[in-house]
């Protein structure tokens, strides 16, 4: 049986696909460029000057409509009068703001996000509902000559809320002690910055609390739909006996609320704490149903991440198999009723017609994600063209529903789980014709019996597979680029998706109607069945990743280049089946997409074979990690970052990602200044996931107790048989014809041996005045220091000793912290740079107030990687003591895709646009 061909696109669609990409532009200029190009290209319709005029001035409008809507407004203050935001700049940690909620989200492990608007000072706020006659006290009166009256903040503000003991809705008021600090994210080689991703949802600040830190107040009535939906929560929260604790009662006597009573629940006060814990198999029930994920716990969330099932928790197209169940439950009734209405239309159009309600009604409860927005979309398309009797095929529908989308909300081009649910469904729509001729139809087997059967159950496995297989494919460059997954175990699939579409999630609907309706032993008696098969790939994955098969190893993230080039060979590659030979515009396809596969190698073989010496500072948040790469492609890591977050390891999160990108995961020493968490906790998933020929340290070993990472630094060390460094030491780097070297300044060498580690320690020199100071050197010329956290005590004895501590590039000791303060040690540096590794906004205040005003006085410019993302000091060649420092910030090169260059400020009193710097910071 011969199937058809997979046909061009439409002109129309092909306008779209101009559209989407002036939208992307905005963010993404050269990447975009590049698949325009591929378009022209394979587009032979495009090379009338007339068409391709048109399709460029809908890429023009859509880079336009992104610019006005990401950047439009000042970037991250969200006000047109900067006055207004002194409110904010003078806050202390004593400021309490009110907003109105939005969107609520549960996020693994206890916790909510919450999307607050119009956030302002509470006594503004006061203020502005004092009834129409009414005179305004004086505590809220604003005198006229303190200047424009407080303003709220025009764009959105994010709220991460851990155990909190309160679920506000959309449409309550909420105040808390807390003050909102611009959304800024890490920014590195390689990385987008997360605050892009936060910007096209209209969100430009951030709030971090915990349990009733902030004194929280909810106010008000939530939305009706809000109301609605939090009802039926409550309800199947009751049916899977979700740990709902009762709220501590004023006195004695007083009875205490029930919690769910949905009265209750929609005024806040669901309690999100205490009581016995919900399994994982049943809070996977809730993730399915709400896309609410508060209860899952991030190990879970990381397991299904790595056997690539995180997809089937999220609300997708996929899980509208419900509602085409629902749909075709209710076609066959009515069909028995009144036969005769298959004369009118055929049964497929009855179908569909009849899941659009309970789509719409999933929709609603999901609270419309994106994705699961996009599946809908394309089933009322399907519906529409069915009906006026114009079938289309799946990309058909799939760029309908993009197109509807992306007029209606265009930054939705930016978000992650429409782009990855547009992939899979475009790889299923390009695999459809080739799937077709690799599983036939069952024209042999029509007869009725065991055999047909059997064949028909392999024959949809199979096809669950192979699609699944295609989907894998298609994304495997994405997934390598922005999760470093390869995604072995995909076949695992084949196995879950028909239990989680076809039983697990209808019986989750069943036993929420049966909860919503009173029947609440039904509900716990079919939610309980229905949450065992969940519980039992919990337990397999629990038990893969404890016996380590889960662990991917490290790979080499592809250059961007890779996803283009992918894209046209399999778009090359879908166009064979079902004919005999390639259309020429699949070979243009084939050919660029070749030639572009060589750009990455051609890129990393440039790097290696580069004479460049660099220096890159990484921003990795309040901690510090320092890469230094050199002639000859050596790398060689100084700390490596660290968090104390159970759920956030940088080493594996940022540094990881960045030293493999276009790279391999080798490096050829690890060097740690000290083991405080925040210089070695990025450090061990680095030294068990890379290549590393050597470990150098201090001698010591870690005195953090948290999370065991003492122990586990201590185990690091001994595997890699650390190799303990003193003042005097010198590591030759590369080949010696290069002259470089790292000379080691400090401590002093042992004066005795610790039974405790059995390596030499100097009882002097503790703490961070134990740090390891280097001096990186070029035939004898000072390029760059790198301190650690060595601090007053350990800078003045280097003076007193008379080293020669003359640097190009100084990374300031102890983050830019005021204790390392020393102005004769920075005088004898005389460094032309200046960078310090501190997280944006810290609650530290770093770079020190005193620091900043030295270098302001000495005009030595001053970057840290809060502020200007990765910060990389390159020396271009071996020039000996001509050679000069080239700087590059990676947030400047965001400012100029922006198109407004960001430079380099010096040091110096932070401007009001940097807000207070001796405030409390809080940093999530």
């Amino acid at each position: 049986m011969r199937y058809p061909p997979l046909q061009a696109p439409l002109f129309w669609q092909t306008c779209l696909c101009f559209w989407i990409g002036g939208i992307a532009s905005a963010v993404w200029p050269q990447q975009t460029l590049l698949c325009l190009f591929l378009l022209i290209l394979a587009d032979r319709r495009l090379w009338r000057i007339t068409r391709l005029a048109f399709c460029s001035m809908l890429a023009v409008a859509g880079l336009l409509t992104a610019q006005w809507q990401l950047f439009g407004s000042p970037w991250q203050q969200g006000l047109s009068n900067p006055e207004q935001l002194l409110w904010l700049a003078q806050g202390s940690k004593n400021l309490r703001v009110c907003g109105t909620v939005t969107d609520s989200q549960g996020l693994p492990d206890q916790r909510l996000r919450l999307l607050l608007s119009g956030l302002m000072p509470e006594m503004a706020e006061q203020a502005k509902v004092i009834p129409v006659g009414h005179e305004q006290s004086e505590q809220t009166a604003v005198p006229a000559e303190q200047g424009p009256a407080p303003a709220p903040l025009t764009s959105l503000a994010a709220l991460t809320w851990e155990n909190p003991p309160l679920r506000p809705l959309p449409g309550q008021n909420l105040c808390l002690n807390l003050r909102p600090i611009p959304m800024q994210g890490f920014a590195n080689v390689g990385q987008l910055p997360w605050e892009l991703w936060w910007a096209a949802q209209g969100v430009h600040w951030r709030m971090w609390t915990q349990g009733e830190r902030a004194e929280p107040l909810l106010q008000g009535e939530p939305g009706r739909s809000a109301h609605w939906r939090e009802i039926l929560r409550s309800d199947f929260l009751t049916a899977l006996k979700a740990p709902l604790m009762q709220p501590p009662l004023l006195h004695p006597n007083d009875v205490a609320p029930d919690v769910s009573n949905p009265q209750y629940a929609s005024a806040g006060f669901t309690s999100q704490s205490g009581g016995s814990e919900l399994s994982q198999g049943k809070a996977i029930l809730l993730a399915l149903l709400f896309g609410d994920r508060q209860y899952l716990d991030q190990a879970t969330l990381n397991n299904f991440a790595a056997a690539t099932l995180v997809h089937s928790l999220a609300l997708s197209g996929q899980h509208l198999v419900i509602a085409g169940m629902l749909g075709l439950a209710c076609v066959l009734t009515l069909a028995r009723l009144r036969p005769g209405i298959y004369l009118h239309h055929p049964k497929t159009l009855w179908v569909i017609l009849a899941s659009l309600p309970p789509a719409l009604a999933y929709l609603w409860l999901g609270n419309a994600p994106a994705s699961l927005l996009r599946a809908t979309v394309m089933l009322f398309v399907v519906a529409l063209w069915l009906t006026i009797g114009r079938p289309r095929t799946t990309l058909d529908a799939l760029c309908a529903a993009l197109l509807c989308i992306t007029v209606a909300a265009p930054l939705n081009v930016f978000d992650t789980g429409l782009q990855l649910s547009a992939l899979c469904v475009g790889a299923i729509g390009l695999s459809l014709p080739w799937l077709r001729q690799l599983t036939p139809e069952a024209d042999t087997f029509s007869a009725r019996g065991l055999r047909a059967r059997l064949f028909w159950w392999g024959r949809t496995l199979l096809r669950i597979f192979l699609v699944s297989l295609c989907v894998q494919v298609v994304l495997l460059p994405l997934n390598m680029l922005l999760f470093g997954n390869a995604g072995f175990w995909f076949p695992l699939n084949v196995a879950w998706l028909p239990v989680a579409d076809l039983f697990v999630l209808p019986a989750s609907v069943l036993g929420l109607l049966c909860a919503a309706t009173g029947m609440e032993p039904a509900a716990r008696l079919i939610l309980d069945v229905a949450a065992l098969p969940c519980q039992w790939l919990v337990d397999m994955l629990d038990w893969l990743a404890e016996s380590g098969f889960l662990s991917a190893p490290s790979m080499l993230r592809p250059h961007w280049t890779a996803l283009p080039a992918f894209a046209a060979l399999l778009t090359a590659l879908a166009f064979k089946a079902g004919r005999p030979t390639l259309p020429k515009a699949a070979l243009r396809l084939l050919l660029a997409g070749g030639l572009l596969l060589f750009a990455g190698p051609i890129l990393r073989l440039s790097e290696r074979l580069s004479p460049e010496i660099r220096l890159d500072v990484l921003d990795v948040g309040q901690s510090q990690a320092v890469v230094l790469r050199l002639p000859g492609h050596v790398r060689m890591m100084l700390d490596g970052g660290g968090s104390a977050s159970p759920r956030f390891d940088p080493g594996q999160n940022i540094v990881a990602p960045v030293l493999l990108y276009n790279d391999a995961p080798r490096v050829n020493a690890v060097l740690n200044s000290h083991p405080d968490l925040d210089h070695m906790g990025g450090l061990v998933h680095i030294l068990r996931q890379f290549g590393v020929s050597a470990l150098f340290d201090n001698g010591r070993n870690s005195s953090d107790a948290r999370n065991g990472w003492g122990e586990i630094w201590a185990k690091v060390r001994q595997e890699h048989m650390a190799q303990p460094l003193a003042q005097g030491d010198i590591i030759l780097l590369g080949n010696p014809a290069n002259g470089l070297q790292l000379e080691i300044l400090h401590p002093p060498r042992a004066n005795k041996i610790s039974p405790v580690t059995n390596s030499a320690v100097n009882a002097a020199w503790e703490g961070n005045n134990a740090s390891l100071v280097a001096k990186l050197t070029q035939h004898g010329k000072g390029l760059a220091i790198i301190p650690g956290d060595a601090e007053r005590k350990s800078l003045r004895h280097m003076l007193d000793k008379g080293m020669d501590l003359r640097a190009e590039v100084l990374v300031l000791p102890h983050h830019g912290s005021d204790s390392s303060y020393l102005p004769d040690f920075y005088e004898a540096v005389q460094p032309r740079i200046v960078v310090a590794a501190c997280g944006f906004e810290n609650r530290y205040g770093y770079p020190g107030k005193k620091v900043r005003a030295w270098l302001d006085n000495a005009a030595i410019p001053l970057l840290f990687t809060g502020r200007d993302g990765q910060v990389s000091l390159i020396w271009p060649r071996d020039k000996g003591q001509d050679a000069s420092v080239h700087v590059e910030t990676q947030r400047a090169s965001h400012e100029e895709a922006k198109g407004g260059r960001k430079e380099a400020s010096r040091g110096g009193s932070p401007s009001r646009k940097e807000l207070a710097e001796d405030t409390d910071k809080i940093k999530d």
